[in-house]
Order: structure tokens, then C-alpha cells, then sequence
């Protein structure tokens, strides 16, 4: 996923890591690091 991207990224990326159980929070916090790379990028 978004490795490079900046601290907010990364930090929201390892949030998704640790609750990775349930699919559908995972595709919802797919969608919003994609948002946040449209922002910021």
C-alpha cells in the first residue's frame, strides 16, 4: 500500500494493519488513504 506517502498516511496505514479483521472497514479505510493521496499528492 501507500508506503512512501507522508506520517498521516502511514500512521492511518498501520491502524488498518492492526484491524484488518473485518473486510469491509478495511475496503472503507482503502477509500479514505486514497482520498488522503489525492489531497496531498
Amino acid at each position: 500500500m501507500a508506503r512512501h506517502s507522508g506520517p498521516k498516511i502511514s500512521k492511518a496505514a498501520k491502524t488498518l494493519s492492526n484491524t484488518k479483521s473485518n473486510s469491509k472497514q478495511k475496503s472503507r479505510a482503502g477509500k479514505v488513504l486514497a482520498d488522503h493521496k489525492h489531497k496531498y499528492h
